[in-house]
């Protein structure tokens, strides 16, 4: 296996306010390929284009940049750490080969930095962590390290001592200045020796050999070295640095460490194309551009490649490259790169040529709530759901849907800022004003126990599928699991592809009109007819059977469930005990320190949607919440909600059929 070692595709993420994309400036204006050196707080940054951006110093789109350094092209993304955009971080994680993992010294590991950390580790995506703001009042590095973990590995590899000394934190580099060729045995110095006898012990579990090196007393400092570079390199271990990214402390150690301890990609450019669209983005000129990872094989200008997800054969008329911080033209681009082309109809997750290569994606983003949306301008209804078509392609989570007959158009969103950001983008791009409804909870269903639903689509002809399915509940965080025990001379592969391909619409809607998820659905026996069975058919009838099915068992209502953590000064604390309890959370032991007083727990979303600014009112604006997503549990219909179902409903079988024959 060769390995493209002149190129690092890494992502930087990290919770919301840790100083990410202020790291981003500095590895830019650092490593030479920036003259200036972009801020936050004026603006200025490369990655920040969008107004709201520039604004609230935050995140909203994972963007592309690149830089040079030590004859290494690094391709960065830099992602959202707000909650509301996850979406925008899960796309990416999927297409990276290493990540930069940034956390505040002050708040630590933070809810959000658990999640992209947890996904970064299922995928085995070799990472460096990257404790920030040093300087900041509150500071702990050891804390930090102790939370992480507990929380995320305990597998870190610390490549600094960090003291305290005047009041300031001082980092001394582990490898700097040192004579690799040195024993173990032979440094002297207390502190470093404890540190590398510690790292022994991490990478011993993973390598005997370097154990029975140390205790035969022939370890060096070169030979530790090399070893922790192949262990990160292979995402065993995960190197830790400090520094403050707004003075720039930290920045070139991090550099050194980008280009040794992340890998460069796999040469496979000899193989069939694999290739993963992992974002849509839309240009007035150019129309829509999908942003690409090329896992395996090439591409060119005029190929005509194929779209696995839709089958389909399209034709690519432009590839642009980031090089130097500008998207320019290039004629042709391989393994390993991260493109933008034009010409091709796709979505966000499409696959090209094959999935041979294609990772496993994380689900990590669920959005929460649901809500309504007007145009002010009555004549700019049709404007707006064209508009949000568009952003739906960019965000495949908003799961727009439009009841024409009502003129009604619902989204999923995850949060109250991703409300502001669509009200932006729509009046920025598109000239649509907006306005909203109040949010509502996204609840979920579950089958009660396993059962049968089945159904005979026979009348009136054309049409012909019969279907049975067994219906069984699965543990919570299950999802959708579907077999079929139909043989094809019984119900050919064309009419049993269409039932697999239907079934999360027929899921969308439950029994109360949520959508159902934690369940197998098998398909047990069928039938299709040479002459009445048509494209469609078996599609309306698996919605027919399951509803039935799901009415006759019955089904659970589920309810999102947030974590939190939620310190106030003390003398609050008993007012915040008092309102957990009145939004049904639980609660662990609350920890007191310094006249501050911190508690973790859970509780609905429904019940602590405009919380945390009651919250800043009872504390006084000294209140800090962070909240992450935990689950969904199961709740009464008294305490949840049911929803108007959107459509025809298949259990109203004369209407439906008429419906799905267009003749309503």
């Amino acid at each position: 296996m060769t390995i493209k070692n002149n190129i690092r595709n890494i992502g930087i993420v990290a919770h919301v306010d840790a100083g990410k994309t202020t790291l981003t400036e500095q590895l830019l204006y650092q490593s030479g390929s920036s003259r200036i050196l972009g801020s936050v707080d004026k603006g200025t940054t490369h990655t920040d284009s969008l107004a709201m951006e520039k604004q609230r110093g935050i995140s909203v789109k994972a963007a592309e940049t690149d830089f040079t350094y030590k004859g290494t092209n690094v391709h960065v993304i830099d992602t959202p750490g707000h909650i509301d955009f996850s979406s925008e971080v899960e796309r990416s994680i999927g297409v990276l080969d290493g990540a930069i993992v940034v956390l505040s010294s002050v708040e630590g590991v933070q809810p959000q930095t658990e999640v992209y950390f947890n996904a970064l580790k299922e995928l085995n995506t070799p990472s460096i962590f990257f404790i920030n703001k040093l300087d900041r009042i509150g500071a702990s590095p050891y804390k930090t390290i102790k939370d992480m973990k507990k929380l995320l590995t305990n597998k870190l590899i610390p490549l600094q001592l960090v003291y305290e000394e005047n009041n300031e934190f001082i980092v001394k580099n582990m490898f700097d200045n040192v004579d690799f060729a040195k024993n173990i045995l032979d440094i002297k110095d207390e502190s470093f020796k404890q540190l590398l006898e510690d790292i022994i012990d991490i990478l011993g579990n993973n390598n005997e050999e370097i154990l029975n090196q140390f205790f035969g007393e022939t370890l060096t400092l070169g030979m530790l070295k090399n070893e922790i570079t192949l262990q990160a390199n292979s995402g065993q271990i995960y190197p830790v640095l400090y520094g403050i990214a707004l003075r720039g402390e930290g920045i070139k150690d991090l550099l050194n460490s980008i280009v040794e301890y992340l890998p460069g990609p796999e040469n496979l450019d000899d193989l069939g194309l694999s290739a993963l669209v992992y974002k849509i983005s839309h240009n007035k000129t150019l129309g829509t551009i999908a942003h690409i990872k090329i896992f395996s094989g090439s591409i060119s200008t005029r190929d005509d490649i194929l779209n696995v997800t839709t089958n389909k054969r399209e034709k690519i008329t432009m590839i642009k490259k980031v090089v130097n911080q500008k998207s320019i033209d290039v004629s042709s681009a391989s393994s390993s790169d991260l493109v933008m082309v034009s010409g091709l109809n796709c979505s966000t997750y499409d696959i090209l040529g094959s999935k041979t290569h294609i990772p496993t994606l994380k689900t990590i983003a669920t959005p929460l709530l649901t809500l309504r949306i007007y145009s002010k301008v009555q004549e700019d209804y049709v404007t707006l759901v064209e508009a949000l078509t568009i952003l739906q392609e960019e965000d495949p989570l908003l799961n727009m849907e439009w009841i024409k007959e009502k003129k009604e158009i619902h989204l999923r969103i995850m949060g109250k800022i991703q409300i502001e950001y669509i009200e932006d983008i729509l009046m920025e791009r598109f000239n649509v004003q907006v306005t909203f409804g109040p949010p509502s909870v996204i609840y979920r269903e579950t089958p009660i126990t396993s059962g049968y639903g089945e159904s005979r689509y026979t009348m009136p002809k054309p049409c012909w599928a019969i279907v049975e399915f067994l219906i069984e509940p699965l543990p919570k965080g299950s999802g959708l699991i579907y077999e079929s025990k139909v043989r094809t001379e019984k119900v050919k592969i064309k009419y049993q592809r269409e039932i697999e391909d239907n079934l999360d619409k027929i899921l969308s809607q439950g029994i109360y009109g949520w959508p159902v998820t934690d369940l197998k659905i098998t398909f047990t026996s069928g039938e299709d007819h040479v002459m009445h069975s048509r494209s469609g058919d078996f599609a309306a009838s698996s919605a027919m059977g399951i509803m039935r099915g799901l009415r006759e068992i019955g089904t659970t209502l589920l309810e999102p469930i947030i974590n939190f953590r939620i310190t106030v000064p003390e003398n609050v604390g008993g007012r915040v005990l008092n309102d957990i309890i009145k939004m049904r959370g639980s609660f662990e032991t609350p920890f007191i320190h310094n006249d501050t007083f911190t508690i973790e727990g859970k509780m609905p979303v429904s019940t602590s949607l405009e919380y945390p600014s009651n919250l800043s009112k009872i504390a006084s604006g000294k209140a800090i919440i962070t909240t992450g997503f935990s689950g969904y549990e199961p709740c009464s219909l008294e305490i949840g909600a049911t929803r108007e179902r959107i459509g025809v409903n298949p259990l109203d079988r004369a209407k439906f059929i008429l419906s799905v024959r267009n003749a309503l």
